[in-house]
């Protein structure tokens, strides 16, 4: 999601604030010192906010204050965690410890300390502490700074503090995290004030979500503090919506006057918004000139957006993009304006961009093909699921779009991933609340949310099943929408031939033992193409032989495909990201002296609205040809999400279509 607008321009990128004098403020006492352990804490055999969990966090304590590095304010909190361990569960969970957190943030000043049972304490070696990768369910991804817990033992307690920084520079607001990876007795965070340079005299509040804390108050030591007791841990489940609508955070923030009427906030804030960044949209004859040779022969209004985005694409570098070197970024911060938005021929000429600068340079090359363009203010399915009749902050609604007027109605376009066809939204933005700005009448919109057509997985290989098993032939394959932008964030940072070898492996996940020629890699970086695979296949013993009889599967290519949930219950809504369509059509030339020994399809499934499951098998060219064709639709409508108590149902689906994937036919000899 784009930030604010000057976030997303300036301040994100590390710039712009003053220099104000500061007092350095001093660690907290725990971090000088560990704190005194008290005799319950050692008594303490079993855990009191979650039975049966092998671990349980004590304390945890965060003193958040904002300094100076350098020229720049940045975020600091320092984190204590005493953890007691319960069980030989529990030890094996707290044997490796993980502290996410996003970039340009991270973590610093790790310690931790083991305290056995009989009274001797192991420190940590801190050569053990490294960085690695998180992937949690749903694909999730996060960096994290991994140590391993010395001689941690039942009965042990653990103590850890780390030093973690944020550089997201929008210091009114302040989220406070109150759920971990273990069940929490006591949460505390400890606020220093802003100082008056920054909020003047405007107070502070707290905005609870999923939680009740207690209330901020001012502490002999100067901190605002507010705590939250008895956290279970955090739970996570694929396909649930995100962290913010589920586990338990607040949001403190400072604000004049107490809460707003949101309907008067937001036509106020649409107007605000739309003077802020219409001067970002200005052009010049060049851009006009650009505009119009980018076109091309394109007719219709939804062409020549297409045509923009992919002219804007083409000629700007993201600045989030992995790619860029941090000289270059360091050199685009350095050439910034320091007092206002560039406009969009100065962001042109550049070639580099933040992303709501390609959504401003994109908007203004609109304008000058005759087209209404706006900036909007668009939510986000990664944070709190916003609605404008119950949130009255900009905070809720920080991302930046651009919205088109075509055949007399507001379209949003956000063009900043490169990866993504041009039109479509990221997924994040669909189905949500944009605000389109104006000067005198701001209005909300809906997004739409794309068909399962528009995000297509389809295949279609030429195979032959020989005597001794081995299932050889050519296969296509195309990927479209979402689907598509999912592989080009993997594969475009890649050169060709390990986008090639990724994609092999991938084949090779299905047929162990294949061997994979003549494999094509096409459109990674024209997402305006399908994204195309094509390779010769030859995977030996992919039928079992027994006899004069052969076991095969039809659906080759979903065989290995495992259904996406597997738990018993469920306690969160399950929340697919976009809808999909996958097409299968599977041709197998069966081998000499065979025939299919009373074989039967096991039929198509029907789940209503959200979609459909067809299989189809046809015999062909007397009897030597097996045709399967398989059509899985899911998303119908934008019907993506589902309450908990439906998950045995969906559960129950994607188990038939596992069963449907993965029958397997007879073939006997003649």
């Amino acid at each position: 999601m784009s930030r604010s607008v000057l976030a997303s321009s300036l301040f994100a990128v590390g710039l712009a604030l003053p220099v104000i004098a500061q007092q350095k403020t001093p660690p907290p006492p725990e971090f000088v010192a560990w704190p005194p352990l008290s005799e319950a804490d050692r008594a303490l055999k079993a855990p009191i906010v979650e039975k049966g969990a092998g671990a349980e966090i004590l304390q945890w304590r965060v003193h958040v204050v904002d300094e100076y590095t350098g020229e720049d304010l940045q975020r600091v909190s320092y984190n204590f965690i005493r953890l007691k361990i319960f069980d030989e569960m529990g030890k094996e969970k707290a044997a490796t410890i993980d502290l996410p957190y996003q970039e340009p943030g991270g973590i610093l000043d790790v310690s931790a300390r083991t305290i056995k049972a009989d009274g001797n304490i192991v420190e940590i070696d801190k050569k053990t502490i490294y960085t690695r990768d998180l992937v949690r369910s749903g694909g999730r991804r996060s960096k994290a700074v991994s140590f391993a817990i010395p001689a941690v033992d039942v009965g042990s307690i653990i103590e850890y503090r780390w030093k973690q920084t944020e550089n997201d520079n929008r210091f009114r607001y302040l989220r406070l995290h109150f759920a971990r990876e273990f069940p929490v007795q006591k949460v505390t965070y400890f606020i220093k004030p802003l100082s008056s340079d920054f909020v003047g005299s405007d107070p502070m509040f707290l905005a609870p979500f999923n939680c009740k804390p207690t209330p901020v108050e001012r502490t002999n030591d100067g901190w605002n503090a507010t705590s939250l007791e008895n956290v279970p841990a955090a739970h996570d489940e694929s396909f649930a919506p995100s962290d913010p609508n589920l586990e338990p955070w607040a949001l403190l923030y400072y604000r004049k006057g107490g809460p707003k009427d949101p309907e008067k906030y937001w036509i106020e804030e649409g107007k605000k918004a739309y003077f802020e960044m219409k001067e970002s949209l200005k052009a010049s004859g060049e851009q006009k000139s650009e505009a119009m040779e980018a076109i091309g022969g394109a007719s219709s209004d939804e062409e020549k957006v297409a045509a923009l985005i992919s002219f804007v694409r083409k000629h700007l570098r993201n600045l989030t993009d992995p790619g860029l070197t941090a000289p270059e970024r360091a050199e685009f911060i350095k050439k910034l304006p320091k007092d206002r938005l560039r406009t969009a021929a100065e962001i042109l000429k550049g070639g580099i961009a933040s992303p709501y600068e390609m959504n401003a340079a994109f908007a203004a090359l609109a304008m000058q093909i005759g087209l209404d363009a706006r900036p909007a203010l668009i939510a986000d399915h990664v944070e709190i699921e916003f609605n404008p009749k119950a949130y009255s902050d900009r905070y809720f609604l920080d991302g930046q779009a651009m919205a088109i007027k075509i055949n007399n109605s507001w379209k949003i376009f956000d063009v900043s991933r490169k990866y993504l066809t041009p039109g479509m939204l990221p997924w994040e933005e669909e189905g949500v609340f944009a605000l389109v700005t104006d000067s005198k009448v701001p209005m909300f919109v809906m997004t739409p949310v794309s068909s399962p057509e528009a995000s297509k997985e389809s295949r279609t290989a030429m195979l032959r099943l020989s005597a001794d098993g081995k299932l050889a032939g050519t296969v296509e394959e195309n990927y479209s929408g979402h689907r598509a932008e999912e592989y080009r964030l993997e594969l475009a940072p890649k050169p060709a031939p390990q986008r090639e070898e990724w994609f092999h492996d991938r084949i090779l996940r299905m047929f162990p033992e294949a061997e994979v020629t003549s494999l094509k890699v096409l459109n990674v970086d024209d997402p305006s193409k399908n994204l195309q695979v094509s390779y010769e296949l030859e995977a030996p013993r992919f039928a079992e032989v027994t006899g004069k009889r052969i076991l095969f599967q039809p659906n080759a290519f979903r065989r290995a495909q495992a259904a996406p949930f597997s738990a018993s219950e469920r306690r969160f809504p399950v929340q697919f990201p976009f809808g999909w369509k996958e097409t299968d059509q599977i041709h197998i030339v069966l081998p000499d002296g065979y025939s299919l020994d009373n074989a039967e399809n096991p039929g198509t499934l029907d789940f209503g609205t959200p979609g459909s499951y067809k299989l189809e098998m046809v015999v062909k060219q007397n009897n030597a040809e097996l045709v399967t064709n398989r059509e899985f639709t899911f998303g119908n409508k934008g019907i993506l999400m589902f309450k908990a108590e439906n998950y045995p149902t969906l559960k129950k689906i994607f188990e038939e279509i596992q069963l449907r994937d993965t029958r397997s036919l007879s073939l006997k000899g003649n």
